[in-house]
């Protein structure tokens, strides 16, 4: 069956509550029975434990030597510890069950898990032993046990019960939700399927865990951490494709391609009637060494063993044909390998032996988690007894399999005293190789097969055996070293097994064995390397290690990977991988794919597929080579992108070319041929001709622009601002807009005495205008923000960048999105580092403009994306565009595209009141205004076709280069979202109902703002016109066109407050009415019951911006919300709560108190409506009363300052909001306060002077933010260190 979303949904339930139901059992076992508590890491005496029996004290020793075995290394605490006993205790627990269930389901095992205690073989067993086993509880356990003590002798690293991992067994209560959750219905098909193992194993660790990780630390901080965040199943027809085009294509060649793998493989590429040189002689089946060195689950070494079956056969007939002798078995001397014939009587005892030749011979497999060599293992042992079972082969008949060749990388023992007892007992240069060899693998479980344990073994042999300065052939440093290893084996064996040995002691030996293990396996040479590698960066503790051992390759493990498989892979061997497509575009990886991707791996297929293919947010391709140093023949690449079912394109396309025919979807390019570009991105969809076309023109940057980075603050919360937070006469704006030279010195001269400069940080872009809404902190140039990372320790340079063009006019572009989207940034901005920002040379603004916003820019922009959907647009991807010359007649047209594009999205912003364009809201029924723009052309298809013809394009050229960008605009509707974290909306929600309000609302909002003197209603009754458009590059203003102008008279005069109080002459409610009346706007029948209930979560989420919360007009009410001020935050001041105190809540009160003793004086006179009238009013009365007490308490030491900005200035307010989201917020926001964290705004200063004062000496920063330079005392340079003089001098 697919295991299509649905079914992974219910089998990664049912693993979660599995293991919660374990996990949870063996803390509670741990805590009660054994003495050790996993959430406090502590651990009882054993002596002190008299509760339990002696089977459960042997149990408790073995726990605490295992404790004491992972904790020795000094990386793990007790704590840490005992989780990984509970959680690998768990794992193997389900492992076990789940593989039983797999057994019966195979027909391999009688039922036994399957329906619990009700299962068949389990009531067999019952009746044989009768009552003598206890309960049915007791009696299943035992059952259990022995089946697991029958199968440890195939799979000791599974089922035996002594092992350190399998020392715990759940209790009847437990094991029985267990049961029921393993035999749930959802669930029972899947256990037939060889998947489902792999699956397993994968939800054993949860997304939420994953992303825990993530945020913790963006390296890897140990093995552990590497391995969960990179478990992740390649799908079937990715298995496939990869081995059939590695030992497939191997074998095939091999042959000639006179083999059954011709049919049987669907997906090895075959042209019509290819037949290759057939090999003079054919490899001995046993000679072929198959590795996954991120084995996981094993999924491609269960597909290879189909492969291998065949393999076998067909190596039987030809030595049938060709006689004894007529296999090759030279790349294996040592094994002394006989002929098949002469090994196996029959053709029959061969065929029954394949299975264990395949698992003893062909399939290795490493993995850091050795849980995962655990379940690999087990999952090659059942692929193995399906294939007797399907061959009849009986159980009794079948040949015992040995060990295989999965190997955990795990820590060397670190034990001090254990590796002294044992070498203690070795021959001195034996000790000496045995403590040298466990130093060269300590980096072993973050490195895995990465660590090159091979090319130190011969020096390591040379300096200890023979002394320094020595050579010796290699052959006898390789038989040297195998003798040594052997001695080394040996003695473990002895140390683990010696009379006197503990539990700890068998752990040491045996890790030591299996560092042995994996240094034998780096030793070996490989025919076939298949994998799914990890991605990202390498654990922080391997960095340096793996940048001096796979210098090409630095910077990310998975081309790591790709590097040491091209060491571990024989000349004429395969490498197939599912990986990162990145690596094949990111100008980043240019050094990789200039070095190892074209000097040691001849690219032979390259299957494109994008998203939806591991269950993460990674755009994969799956790709093979042959091992080899010239250049290779013509590649096949595959194309499924944007299709939701990439396996039925993929086959479909193989069909085709098998056929000799062509298809859309598939693409025969030379990879020396993509080095017409520098960094050598893999654009297979172009051809020749147009890559030529485009890389002989010259890049943008330097020749037409510079593209620049700027000012990263290091902390926006304390340096940035929405521009509506701060008093306007405190922003920078020039009164120069034509002089840019004057323009900047006079911003700088402004900075003196106006701290904020309009920063262009912003969540959202769009075409040729965006929205910019930030200001950030640049009083006395950026004074406060340099000394800021000074203090951190780092240079300003560091984030201070590209100073010496702030303040200049510049594009930037949508940071992601499917296009380029290029935006103009006016001047009097200071630019960010979150996106670059293109300054154009001078007069050619309009040009540069135009030009990154064609389609040809976007399409070789996107030659160097991380993502294929939506790219981030780096620097160094728009810096590679190629600039072309335009004639006078483009630059005229492309001025005025670009003026025009601009004055249509400019209608969006001047009916949004956030935005520094606006004028007033679409009233009237003018519905939404925004101007949504086409992603096909930002500038018209007849210009893109003019800018391509500039460039030396034909039209068929230029539709062909532009596929790749129309087929990301063609997303399917089935395509996963990209887990967005850059806080910027994607190009496809701008201009889309995502940007719509509600027009109701947003009028109200207006009408809100008028009342309050923020907005000129006389804009919308035409009495006053608005200010004219600015040119496209002019500074920003400090307040909207749309707000009064100084000295204007508001539509009501009033103190900053208004009150939600009926009859009020400052009644919000009853000017808001007054407003919509005064524009003609029809007036909704609840504009009360609109600002009590709805208007401020409206309000709140239309005032925050770019992660900043910034709302101006501020509910303060009583506990019910009977009664509320509104406040506006830029009338804010020191007197603002006595005003609201003396001309609100008193007044108010008086009132109440005077109803009240009217109706108290009423007496029994009173009604009943006059009762609840009276209570009603009482209860209003003492919520009044606790208002006013409220402000009183607070009006004496509030003192706000509009730099702090609204966060701050509402956090001492937060008990009188009754907006739960906010007011959690702002009590967050007090608690920081108080704590400390904001020790540099104004308000801090204002209620803790002393810690703020005491702060300033030790902090610059926050001296100069407070103004007390003079408190801050330099601190002693660090005395220079001098050489010290010569003897003799």
């Amino acid at each position: 069956m697919a295991f299509d979303q649905t079914t992974r949904n219910r089998l990664q339930r049912f693993v979660n509550d599995a293991r919660r139901v374990l996990e949870e059992e063996f803390t509670r076992q741990l805590q009660n029975d054994y003495g050790m508590d996993p959430n406090a890491g502590s651990v009882a005496e054993l002596a002190s434990l008299r509760h339990i029996n002696d089977a459960q004290r042997e149990t408790a020793r073995i726990l605490r030597d295992t404790l004491a075995h992972y904790t020795a290394s000094g990386d793990m605490n007790a704590t840490q510890g005992l989780g990984r006993i509970v959680r690998e205790q768990a794992f193997t627990v389900l492992n076990r069950l789940a593989a039983l269930r797999m057994a019966e389901a195979r027909g391999l095992l009688v039922e036994s898990v399957g329906n619990g205690f009700q299962a068949k073989g389990f009531q067999l067993y019952a009746r044989l032993a009768g009552t003598g086993l206890g309960e049915t509880g007791d009696a299943y356990r035992v059952y259990l046990f022995s089946v697991f003590d029958e199968l440890a002798q195939d799979l000791p690293g599974l089922f035996d019960r002594y092992s350190p991992q399998g020392r715990l067994f759940p209790r009847e209560a437990a094991l029985l939700q267990v049961l029921n959750l393993i035999n749930d219905a959802d669930i029972a098909p899947l256990w037939s399927e060889d998947e489902t193992i792999g699956w397993i194993y994968q939800y054993f660790n949860s997304k939420e865990e994953r992303k825990a990780m993530r945020d913790a630390s963006q390296a890897p901080r140990n093995s552990r951490e590497l391995a969960v965040r990179n478990q992740f199943f390649t799908p079937r027809y990715v298995v496939e494709f990869l081995v059939d085009n590695t030992l497939g294509r191997l074998w095939f060649n091999a042959t000639g391609g006179a083999t059954g793998l011709r049919d049987r493989c669907q997906y090895l590429l075959v042209k019509p009637d290819e037949t290759p040189q057939a090999a003079t002689k054919l490899r001995d089946p046993r000679t072929l060494k198959l590795l996954d060195p991120a084995c996981g689950s094993m999924h491609f070494g269960l597909y290879a063993f189909d492969l291998f079956a065949e393999i076998y056969r067909e190596a039987w007939v030809w030595e049938q044909q060709h006689g004894p002798g007529s296999l090759d078995v030279s790349t294996q001397p040592q094994a002394a390998l006989k002929a098949l014939s002469q090994t196996y009587e029959d053709e029959a005892a061969f065929l029954r032996d394949v299975p264990r030749l395949i698992i003893e011979h062909n399939i290795y497999g490493v993995d850091i988690d050795p849980r995962a060599a655990q379940i690999a293992s087990l999952a090659l042992w059942l692929r193995a007894q399906r294939a007797w079972h399907d061959a009849g082969v009986k159980a009794k008949n079948r040949p015992l399999i040995g060990r295989g060749h999965v190997v955990a990388a795990i820590a060397p023992p670190a034990e001090r005293e254990l590796r002294q007892q044992f070498v203690a007992n070795l021959d001195q240069r034996d000790a000496e190789l045995f403590e040298k060899t466990l130093q060269l693998l300590k980096g072993l479980p973050e490195l895995g097969v990465l660590l090159q344990a091979e090319k130190d073994l011969p020096r390591l042999t040379r300096e200890i055996y023979v002394g320094k300065g020595t050579g010796l052939f290699a052959e006898q440093e390789q038989e040297t070293w195998r003798q040594a290893e052997t001695r080394l084996r040996e003695a473990l064996l002895d140390f683990s097994h010696a009379a006197k040995s503990t539990y700890q002691a068998r752990l040491f030996a045996q890790d030591a064995l299996d560092g042995l293990r994996l240094i034998d396996l780096a030793r070996e040479r490989f025919d076939v390397l298949v994998m799914n590698p990890p991605f990202g960066e390498p654990a922080r503790s391997t960095k340096s290690y793996l940048e001096e051992t796979l210098p090409r390759s630095k910077g990310n493990i998975l081309t790591q990977f790709i590097e040491r498989a091209a060491q571990l892979v024989r000349l004429g061997g395969r490498v197939g991988a599912i990986l990162s497509r990145t690596c094949f575009y990111l100008q980043s990886f240019s050094a990789f794919r200039k070095s190892v991707l074209a000097e040691d791996l001849a690219l032979e297929t390259f299957v494109d597929l994008g998203q939806g293919v591991l269950d993460a947010m990674v755009e994969t391709a799956a790709v093979t080579w042959e091992r080899s140093h010239g250049n290779a023949d013509e590649a096949i690449f595959f194309r499924e992108l944007n299709r939701i079912d990439k396996n039925s394109g993929l086959l479909e396309s193989i069909h085709l070319l098998k056929s000799g025919r062509d298809g859309d979807n598939f693409f025969r390019r030379r990879v020396e041929k993509f080095s017409v570009f520098d960094d050598m991105p893999y654009v297979y969809w172009i051809n020749d001709s147009i890559a030529r076309k485009i890389a002989g023109h010259p890049a943008v940057d330097p020749l037409a622009c510079s593209i620049r980075v700027g000012l990263q603050t290091g902390d926006d919360f304390r340096f940035l601002r929405l521009w509506w937070e701060v008093d306007s006469y405190r922003i920078i704006v020039p009164s120069e807009k034509s002089d840019v030279d004057k323009l900047q010195n006079e911003c700088l001269q402004s900075s003196k005495g106006r701290k904020w400069a309009w920063y262009s940080k912003t969540e959202a872009a769009s075409p040729v205008l965006s929205s910019i809404h930030a200001c950030v902190n640049w009083l006395r140039d950026g004074e406060e923000i340099k000394a800021f990372h000074v203090g951190k320790g780092d240079s300003p340079s560091k984030y201070v960048r590209s100073e010496n063009f702030y303040f200049m006019p510049a594009l930037s572009y949508m940071l992601r999105s499917s296009r380029l989207v290029p935006y103009l940034v006016p001047a009097a901005v200071i630019p960010t580092a979150g996106r670059s920002q293109v300054y154009p040379s001078h007069n050619n603004e309009m040009w540069l403009a135009a030009l990154l916003s064609s389609n040809v820019a976007t399409a070789v922009a996107r030659f160097r994306g991380e993502a294929f959907w939506q790219p981030k647009f780096q620097n160094s991807m728009v810096s590679a565009i190629p600039y072309v010359q335009p004639e006078s007649n483009d630059l005229d047209e492309a001025s005025r595209i670009i003026s025009n594009v601009r004055e249509r999205m400019a209608e969006t912003f001047k009916r949004d009141e956030t935005e520094i364009l606006f004028t007033f809201p679409s009233l009237k029924g003018m519905g939404d205004t925004r101007q949504p723009f086409s992603r096909d052309s930002l500038i018209g298809a007849t210009f893109d076709e003019r800018i391509a013809h500039l460039y030396g394009l034909t039209s068929d050229e230029f539709r062909a280069l532009q596929r790749d960008h129309n087929e990301a605009l063609a997303r399917p509707s089935g395509a996963e979202e990209a887990d967005e974290d850059d806080g910027e909306q994607s190009e496809e929600s701008v201009g889309n109902g995502d940007s719509m309000v509600d027009e109701s609302s947003s009028n109200q909002s207006w009408a809100v703002g008028v009342a309050f003197g923020r907005f000129d209603w006389r804009l919308a009754t035409g009495e006053r016109t608005a200010p004219a458009e600015p040119a496209p590059f002019d500074p920003l203003p400090a307040k909207s066109p749309g707000m009064v102008p100084d000295g204007a008279t508001p539509f009501h005069t009033l103190a900053g407050i208004l009150v939600d109080d009926p009859g009020h002459p400052h009644d919000l409610a009853r000017l808001v009415e007054e407003v919509l009346s005064r524009v003609e706007v029809p007036v909704p029948e609840d504009v009360r019951r609109w600002l009590q209930r709805d208007f401020f979560a409206f309000h709140l989420q239309r005032y925050s911006k770019s992660r900043r919360k910034a709302p101006i007009y501020w509910p303060l009410s009583t506990t019910s919300g009977s009664y509320t001020l509104w406040v506006y935050y830029p009338s804010l001041t020191s007197q603002t709560l006595y005003t609201a105190i003396n001309d609100f809540v008193e007044p108010k009160l008086k009132q109440v108190g005077a109803d009240v003793t009217a109706l108290r004086n009423k007496g029994s006179a009173r009604t009943r409506d006059d009762e609840k009238q009276f209570e009603a009013l009482q209860a209003f009365e003492l919520e009044l009363i606790e208002l006013r007490d409220t402000l009183l308490k607070l009006a004496p030491t509030y003192k706000p300052n509009h730099d702090d900005g609204v966060q701050i200035s509402a956090a001492p307010l937060w008990p009188l909001f009754r907006h739960k989201p906010w007011q959690k917020v702002l009590k967050d926001t007090w608690a920081k306060l108080e704590k400390g964290d904001y020790d540099w705004a104004h308000l801090a200063m204002n209620y803790w002077p002393e810690r703020v004062r005491e702060k300033c000496k030790t902090d610059k920063s926050l001296a100069i933010a407070h103004g007390l330079e003079s408190l801050y005392i330099e601190p002693e340079a660090a005395p220079k260190k001098t050489r010290g003089r010569k003897k003799g001098e």
